[in-house]
């Protein structure tokens, strides 16, 4: 038998690393307790571990989200508060699927929630939505090469031509490679930029419909066992974003999502719960460290590789999910 703050401890870190790692914390905090055997914590304990991991995203995209703020309040003019000004506002009608759904079916997703069943099912569909978008990527960078290839070609036949002596760049451009931005030599944060998907658009470049993709994709992650990240990043990557660019959207597109899910939560802190004050202290702390490192792990995980790893991880779980069921059988029973 665990300690109580020991228990809220590892909850605490699954909690943080499985929000941001494309593994579901949903499905982890409904199979890790039942193949433990715990009792599940009370909502009171599960609107603090999400108050830690939100604290989490809040910290590492600071920088984002004051150029997001300055960009709306037209603080900033230059061509980084423009593109974040553009972001925030796109972030906006992105939420709204997700927040329709979490209203409209609450009743049914909390049900989904106590079942590792559904879980374990649904963590083979984030593997497969792993997968899919790293095909799909691996074929635009293929094609990216095809085409740089022919342009060597082109280049070789050419070569006896006279030199032009102007500005390559075109007007205003920064040079940095796969961006299409005017002006954003100014640009100091991160837009997503991938020299190895040079098709693959960044942030400068959002466009309404990439954004709904992912906030749609994004309605998936009610049901435990359906990574946020994996799905959110995914729809980028589908709708044309390089992998960075997409986890940097995904980021930042989960914040309204977390404060809006806990402060509509919030009440339920009053209730009665078997924790005590030192366990909830544990779980938000454990949270918060471990959220903040697996963000900054996976971000910079991105611009060199492959994810597939973690589908393999969320096939392995869901195996582990489906032989503790078949030998456990439903929760509750025992």
């Amino acid at each position: 038998m665990f300690p109580a703050w020991l228990e809220a401890l590892i909850l605490g870190v699954v909690q943080g690393l499985t929000e941001f790692i494309p593994v579901s914390s949903s499905g982890h905090l409904t199979l890790v307790p039942y193949l433990a055997g715990w009792e599940p914590s009370s909502l009171a304990f599960d609107v603090v571990l999400h108050l830690g991991t939100m604290f989490a995203v809040l910290l590492f995209f600071r920088g984002e989200l004051m150029a997001i703020i300055k960009g709306i309040l037209r603080l900033d003019r230059s061509a980084q508060g423009q593109i974040y000004r553009r972001v925030g506002l796109l972030i906006v009608p992105a939420s709204v699927p997700i927040a329709l759904v979490g209203l409209l079916f609450k009743d049914q997703v909390e049900e989904a929630f106590g079942s590792p069943l559904v879980a374990s099912s649904m963590l083979l569909v984030t593997a497969l939505l792993l997968l899919a978008m790293e095909g799909v990527r691996s074929r635009r960078v293929e094609a990216a090469r095809e085409t740089v290839a022919a342009g060597a070609v082109r280049s070789t036949a050419a070569a006896e031509a006279p030199a032009w002596e102007g500005d390559w760049r075109g007007g205003g451009a920064s040079g940095e490679s796969g961006s299409g931005a005017r002006g954003e030599s100014d640009v100091v944060l991160p837009l997503g930029v991938d020299d190895a998907d040079p098709l693959g658009t960044t942030l400068a470049d959002l466009t309404l419909k990439q954004v709904m993709i992912a906030g749609a994709l994004q309605c998936l992650a009610v049901l435990p066992g359906v990574s946020r990240s994996g799905a959110t990043i995914t729809a980028g990557v589908f709708a044309g974003l390089t992998r960075e660019a997409a986890t940097r959207f995904s980021f930042l597109l989960v914040i309204p999502a977390l404060v809006g899910a806990t402060l509509l939560s919030l009440g339920d802190l009053g209730e009665a719960g078997s924790e005590t004050a030192v366990e909830l202290l544990v779980g938000i702390v454990a949270a918060f460290v471990s959220g903040y490192l697996a963000i900054r792990f996976l971000v910079a995980l991105v611009s060199r590789e492959r994810l597939t790893g973690f589908a393999y991880y969320c096939v392995a779980a869901a195996m582990v999910g489906f032989i503790g069921y078949a030998m456990i059988g439903p929760a509750g029973t025992v």
